[in-house]
């Protein structure tokens, strides 16, 4: 009986190493490949991505942005009156290495002791594209009592370091389209 016991035993001891060294853990990696989880893309992002796509055309591209602290250089404000308004203008360049979306300024007027008097905020809707330079212009209605003012620049994915330079040059004429130097050529 203890030779048959031993027998036994070693027999699934033989079975067990036979089963390993046969590719028994390559059944079992092959089964637990099966049995892992395949990320499926949500059928309602992928719905959502070509909407996208299909809204920006052909010749329309998406670019990086700037995440966290972006730098631009902005001139000098110049405010001017025009009739019942105080019309600043700013003239802004991007300096970040990616584009900076959600870019906008608020201006805010304070009168002598301190109080906020009136303002006014300008955001652009595309994003600004590396070392492109770009006019703002805010306007605030005229209020008895506006002594100074002051401007914050924001995007959405962050903060904004403002470097005032003396001057940045004019931003490049906007490009007509062949169609229309045809249009504008033609009597």
């Amino acid at each position: 009986m203890q030779y048959l016991s031993r027998a036994l035993v070693f027999g699934v001891m033989v079975s067990i190493a036979a089963t390993a060294a046969c590719g028994g853990a390559a059944e079992e990696e092959a089964a637990a490949a099966e049995a892992a989880p395949v990320e499926e893309v949500d059928p309602r992002a992928a719905a959502a991505a070509r909407r996208l796509a299909a809204r920006l055309g052909e010749g329309l591209e998406l670019v990086p942005t700037q995440r966290g602290l972006a730098e631009i250089a902005y001139t000098q404000p110049v405010a001017r009156r025009e009739r019942d308004f105080i019309v600043t203008s700013i003239r802004i360049q991007n300096l970040a290495e990616n584009a900076i979306a959600g870019f906008s300024v608020d201006e805010y007027w304070f009168d002598r002791e301190g109080n906020t008097v009136t303002g006014d905020q300008v955001r652009f809707r595309e994003p600004i594209l590396t070392g492109e330079i770009r006019d703002i212009e805010l306007r605030v209605p005229r209020v008895q009592g506006m002594d100074r003012s002051n401007y914050e620049f924001t995007h959405q994915n962050g903060d904004i370091k403002a470097t005032l330079f003396d001057e940045i040059e004019d931003p490049p004429e906007p490009e007509e389209e062949e169609g229309e130097e045809a249009a504008d050529a033609a009597p």
